[in-house]
Protein backbone atom coordinates (compact mmCIF):
# COMPACT_ATOMS: atom_id res chain seq x y z
CA UNK A 1 0.00 0.00 0.00
CA UNK A 2 1.20 3.48 -0.83
CA UNK A 3 1.48 6.26 1.68
CA UNK A 4 2.43 9.91 1.84
CA UNK A 5 6.11 10.45 2.65
CA UNK A 6 6.50 11.21 6.33
CA UNK A 7 3.22 9.57 7.29
CA UNK A 8 3.07 6.37 9.33
CA UNK A 9 2.53 3.12 7.52
CA UNK A 10 -0.87 1.51 7.31
CA UNK A 11 -1.96 -2.04 6.66
CA UNK A 12 -4.47 -1.75 3.83
CA UNK A 13 -6.77 -4.69 3.69
CA UNK A 14 -7.14 -6.24 0.28
CA UNK A 15 -10.80 -6.98 0.18
CA UNK A 16 -9.89 -6.46 -2.99
CA UNK A 17 -23.04 9.61 -3.92
CA UNK A 18 -30.00 12.95 -1.77
CA UNK A 19 -31.10 15.05 -4.57
CA UNK A 20 -33.16 18.06 -3.70
CA UNK A 21 -35.97 18.30 -6.17
CA UNK A 22 -36.79 21.91 -6.83
CA UNK A 23 -40.39 22.85 -6.10
CA UNK A 24 -42.05 24.29 -9.14
CA UNK A 25 -43.89 27.52 -8.64
CA UNK A 26 -46.83 28.44 -10.73
CA UNK A 27 -46.60 31.46 -13.04
CA UNK A 28 -46.98 34.78 -11.29
CA UNK A 29 -49.95 36.37 -13.05
CA UNK A 30 -50.11 40.16 -12.85
CA UNK A 31 -53.28 42.19 -12.84
CA UNK A 32 -53.90 44.28 -15.96
CA UNK A 33 -54.06 48.05 -15.49
CA UNK A 34 -57.59 49.50 -15.51
CA UNK A 35 -58.83 50.67 -18.92
CA UNK A 36 -60.11 54.21 -19.38
CA UNK A 37 -63.86 54.51 -19.81
CA UNK A 38 -65.00 54.56 -23.45
CA UNK A 39 -68.06 53.82 -25.47
CA UNK A 40 -66.84 50.27 -26.05
CA UNK A 41 -66.92 48.16 -22.90
CA UNK A 42 -64.56 45.53 -24.40
CA UNK A 43 -60.86 45.64 -23.35
CA UNK A 44 -58.68 47.63 -25.71
CA UNK A 45 -56.25 44.74 -26.18
CA UNK A 46 -59.06 42.45 -27.31
CA UNK A 47 -60.35 45.03 -29.79
CA UNK A 48 -56.93 45.72 -31.26
CA UNK A 49 -56.24 41.99 -31.60
CA UNK A 50 -59.45 41.50 -33.52
CA UNK A 51 -58.72 44.45 -35.81
CA UNK A 52 -55.15 43.35 -36.55
CA UNK A 53 -55.95 39.67 -36.84
CA UNK A 54 -53.10 38.79 -34.41
CA UNK A 55 -53.68 36.65 -31.29
CA UNK A 56 -53.20 38.42 -27.95
CA UNK A 57 -49.67 38.04 -26.54
CA UNK A 58 -48.83 37.12 -22.95
CA UNK A 59 -47.16 39.70 -20.73
CA UNK A 60 -43.34 39.52 -20.33
CA UNK A 61 -43.75 38.68 -16.64
CA UNK A 62 -45.85 35.62 -17.45
CA UNK A 63 -43.47 34.56 -20.25
CA UNK A 64 -40.45 34.81 -17.94
CA UNK A 65 -42.16 32.82 -15.21
CA UNK A 66 -43.16 30.08 -17.66
CA UNK A 67 -39.59 29.85 -18.95
CA UNK A 68 -38.24 29.57 -15.42
CA UNK A 69 -40.82 26.91 -14.63
CA UNK A 70 -39.82 24.91 -17.70
CA UNK A 71 -36.12 25.18 -16.81
CA UNK A 72 -36.75 24.05 -13.24
CA UNK A 73 -38.82 21.17 -14.54
CA UNK A 74 -35.99 20.02 -16.80
CA UNK A 75 -33.47 20.26 -13.93
CA UNK A 76 -35.71 18.29 -11.58
CA UNK A 77 -36.39 15.63 -14.22
CA UNK A 78 -32.68 15.30 -14.97
CA UNK A 79 -31.84 14.89 -11.28
CA UNK A 80 -34.53 12.24 -10.83
CA UNK A 81 -33.29 10.32 -13.87
CA UNK A 82 -29.72 10.39 -12.57
CA UNK A 83 -30.82 9.20 -9.13
CA UNK A 84 -32.90 6.39 -10.67
CA UNK A 85 -30.03 5.25 -12.89
CA UNK A 86 -27.67 5.24 -9.91
CA UNK A 87 -30.05 2.96 -7.99
CA UNK A 88 -30.42 0.54 -10.90
CA UNK A 89 -26.65 0.26 -11.39
CA UNK A 90 -25.63 0.27 -7.73
CA UNK A 91 -25.32 -3.47 -7.09
CA UNK A 92 -23.81 -4.38 -10.49
CA UNK A 93 -21.11 -1.73 -10.06
CA UNK A 94 -20.55 -2.76 -6.43
CA UNK A 95 -20.00 -6.36 -7.55
CA UNK A 96 -17.45 -5.07 -10.05
CA UNK A 97 -15.66 -3.20 -7.22
CA UNK A 98 -15.59 -6.40 -5.14
CA UNK A 99 -14.23 -8.35 -8.08
CA UNK A 100 -11.44 -5.82 -8.72
CA UNK A 101 -10.55 -5.94 -5.04
CA UNK A 102 -10.03 -9.70 -5.10
CA UNK A 103 -8.50 -10.33 -8.51
CA UNK A 104 -4.78 -11.15 -8.59
CA UNK A 105 -2.15 -9.29 -10.55
CA UNK A 106 -1.85 -5.64 -11.63
CA UNK A 107 -5.61 -5.26 -12.14
CA UNK A 108 -6.28 -5.61 -8.41
CA UNK A 109 -7.50 -2.53 -6.53
CA UNK A 110 -6.93 -2.13 -2.79
CA UNK A 111 -10.13 -1.46 -0.88
CA UNK A 112 -8.73 1.64 0.79
CA UNK A 113 -5.54 3.72 1.04
CA UNK A 114 -4.11 6.01 3.68
CA UNK A 115 -3.67 9.50 2.21
CA UNK A 116 -1.96 11.16 5.18
CA UNK A 117 -1.76 10.80 8.96
CA UNK A 118 -5.46 11.66 9.31
CA UNK A 119 -7.39 10.59 6.22
CA UNK A 120 -8.05 7.21 4.64
CA UNK A 121 -9.89 7.06 1.31
CA UNK A 122 -11.76 3.93 0.34
CA UNK A 123 -14.80 1.99 -0.77
CA UNK A 124 -17.75 1.03 1.43
CA UNK A 125 -16.60 0.20 5.00
CA UNK A 126 -18.24 -3.21 5.17
CA UNK A 127 -19.25 -4.46 8.61
CA UNK A 128 -16.49 -7.07 8.48
CA UNK A 129 -13.92 -4.26 8.34
CA UNK A 130 -15.03 -2.51 11.53
CA UNK A 131 -12.47 -3.95 13.93
CA UNK A 132 -9.62 -3.46 11.48
CA UNK A 133 -10.48 0.18 10.88
CA UNK A 134 -10.91 0.98 14.56
CA UNK A 135 -8.01 -1.00 16.01
CA UNK A 136 -5.42 -0.99 13.23
CA UNK A 137 -6.13 2.35 11.58
CA UNK A 138 -7.27 4.35 14.63
CA UNK A 139 -10.44 5.46 12.81
CA UNK A 140 -12.72 7.52 15.02
CA UNK A 141 -14.65 9.37 12.32
CA UNK A 142 -16.34 8.24 9.11
CA UNK A 143 -17.44 10.56 6.30
CA UNK A 144 -20.10 8.82 4.23
CA UNK A 145 -20.74 10.35 0.80
CA UNK A 146 -23.40 7.73 -0.04
CA UNK A 147 -27.14 8.01 -0.04
CA UNK A 148 -28.82 6.00 2.71
CA UNK A 149 -29.94 3.09 0.51
CA UNK A 150 -26.31 2.36 -0.46
CA UNK A 151 -25.21 1.58 3.10
CA UNK A 152 -28.44 0.22 4.59
CA UNK A 153 -27.60 -3.50 4.41
CA UNK A 154 -23.82 -3.64 4.08
CA UNK A 155 -22.40 -1.06 6.49
CA UNK A 156 -22.77 0.05 10.08
CA UNK A 157 -25.53 2.51 10.87
CA UNK A 158 -24.65 5.70 12.75
CA UNK A 159 -25.82 3.98 15.94
CA UNK A 160 -23.63 0.94 15.29
CA UNK A 161 -20.62 3.18 14.62
CA UNK A 162 -21.22 4.99 17.92
CA UNK A 163 -21.13 1.69 19.81
CA UNK A 164 -17.51 1.20 18.72
CA UNK A 165 -16.55 4.82 19.42
CA UNK A 166 -16.81 6.16 15.86
CA UNK A 167 -18.75 9.25 14.74
CA UNK A 168 -20.37 9.17 11.31
CA UNK A 169 -21.03 12.22 9.13
CA UNK A 170 -23.29 11.53 6.15
CA UNK A 171 -23.08 13.99 3.24
CA UNK A 172 -25.44 12.33 0.76
CA UNK A 173 -24.42 12.68 -2.88
CA UNK A 174 -25.92 10.85 -5.88
CA UNK A 175 -23.79 7.97 -7.14
CA UNK A 176 -22.02 8.19 -10.53
CA UNK A 177 -23.06 11.72 -11.50
CA UNK A 178 -23.35 13.53 -8.16
CA UNK A 179 -21.28 16.58 -7.23
CA UNK A 180 -20.76 17.36 -3.53
CA UNK A 181 -22.06 20.81 -2.64
CA UNK A 182 -19.72 23.55 -1.49
CA UNK A 183 -21.46 23.52 1.91
CA UNK A 184 -20.87 19.77 2.26
CA UNK A 185 -17.21 20.13 1.33
CA UNK A 186 -16.86 22.66 4.16
CA UNK A 187 -18.61 20.34 6.62
CA UNK A 188 -16.50 17.34 5.65
CA UNK A 189 -13.22 19.23 5.88
CA UNK A 190 -14.05 20.65 9.32
CA UNK A 191 -15.05 17.17 10.49
CA UNK A 192 -11.68 15.76 9.37
CA UNK A 193 -9.79 18.67 10.97
CA UNK A 194 -11.47 17.91 14.30
CA UNK A 195 -10.02 14.40 14.32
CA UNK A 196 -6.69 15.63 12.99
CA UNK A 197 -6.38 17.80 16.10
CA UNK A 198 -7.02 14.70 18.24
CA UNK A 199 -4.39 12.63 16.45
CA UNK A 200 -7.05 10.23 15.17
CA UNK A 201 -8.07 9.02 11.72
CA UNK A 202 -11.10 9.57 9.47
CA UNK A 203 -12.31 7.08 6.85
CA UNK A 204 -13.78 8.91 3.83
CA UNK A 205 -15.77 6.71 1.47
CA UNK A 206 -18.42 6.38 -1.18
CA UNK A 207 -19.23 3.14 -3.02
CA UNK A 208 -15.85 2.50 -4.67
CA UNK A 209 -13.72 5.31 -3.21
CA UNK A 210 -13.12 6.80 -6.64
CA UNK A 211 -15.24 9.90 -7.24
CA UNK A 212 -17.48 11.41 -4.56
CA UNK A 213 -15.18 10.56 -1.66
CA UNK A 214 -12.06 11.43 -3.67
CA UNK A 215 -13.53 14.90 -4.25
CA UNK A 216 -14.01 15.33 -0.51
CA UNK A 217 -10.45 14.21 0.22
CA UNK A 218 -9.14 16.62 -2.42
CA UNK A 219 -10.94 19.47 -0.62
CA UNK A 220 -9.31 18.38 2.64
CA UNK A 221 -5.86 18.47 1.02
CA UNK A 222 -6.56 21.91 -0.46
CA UNK A 223 -7.42 23.18 3.01
CA UNK A 224 -4.59 21.52 4.93
CA UNK A 225 -1.68 21.81 2.50
CA UNK A 226 -2.71 24.96 0.57
CA UNK A 227 -2.61 22.99 -2.68
CA UNK A 228 -4.40 23.81 -5.91
CA UNK A 229 -7.17 21.41 -7.04
CA UNK A 230 -4.78 19.96 -9.62
CA UNK A 231 -2.09 19.36 -6.99
CA UNK A 232 -4.58 17.75 -4.61
CA UNK A 233 -6.00 15.41 -7.26
CA UNK A 234 -2.50 14.56 -8.43
CA UNK A 235 -1.39 13.66 -4.89
CA UNK A 236 -4.37 11.33 -4.43
CA UNK A 237 -3.80 9.72 -7.83
CA UNK A 238 -0.22 8.82 -6.88
CA UNK A 239 -1.58 6.84 -3.92
CA UNK A 240 -4.90 5.56 -5.25
CA UNK A 241 -4.41 5.47 -9.00
CA UNK A 242 -7.95 4.46 -9.97
CA UNK A 243 -9.76 7.54 -8.66
CA UNK A 244 -11.96 9.34 -11.18
CA UNK A 245 -12.88 12.94 -10.37
CA UNK A 246 -15.28 14.23 -13.01
CA UNK A 247 -15.23 17.72 -14.60
CA UNK A 248 -18.15 18.98 -12.49
CA UNK A 249 -16.39 17.83 -9.34
CA UNK A 250 -13.19 19.59 -10.44
CA UNK A 251 -15.21 22.80 -10.85
CA UNK A 252 -16.59 22.61 -7.30
CA UNK A 253 -13.02 22.03 -6.05
CA UNK A 254 -11.97 25.18 -7.88
CA UNK A 255 -14.75 27.09 -6.12
CA UNK A 256 -13.62 25.65 -2.78
CA UNK A 257 -10.01 26.60 -3.52
CA UNK A 258 -11.04 30.14 -4.47
CA UNK A 259 -12.94 30.46 -1.19
CA UNK A 260 -9.98 29.17 0.85
CA UNK A 261 -7.55 31.44 -0.98
CA UNK A 262 -9.77 34.49 -0.50
CA UNK A 263 -10.11 33.74 3.21
CA UNK A 264 -6.36 33.38 3.63
CA UNK A 265 -5.72 36.65 1.79
CA UNK A 266 -8.26 38.45 3.98
CA UNK A 267 -6.58 37.16 7.14
CA UNK A 268 -3.19 38.35 5.91
CA UNK A 269 -4.44 41.88 5.26
CA UNK A 270 -6.09 42.27 8.67
CA UNK A 271 -3.89 44.35 11.03
CA UNK A 272 -2.51 42.46 14.00
CA UNK A 273 -3.35 43.80 17.44
CA UNK A 274 -0.54 45.54 19.31
CA UNK A 275 0.14 44.39 22.86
Amino acid sequence: MQRVPGSPGSKADSLGARPEVLALEGPALTASPPQEASGDSRPASSSSSRLSGRPPTASPAVDGSLLRQAAWGRMASGTLLEAGLARVLFYPTLLYTLFRGKMPGPGRRDWYHRIDRTVLLGALPLRSMTRRLVEDENVRGVITMNEEYETRFLCNSAKEWRKVGVEQLRLSTIDMTGIPTLANLRKGVQFALKYQSLGQSVYVHCKAGRSRSATMVAAYLIQVYSWSPEEAVGAITKIRSHIHIRPGQVEILKEFHKEITAGAAKNETQPTSQT
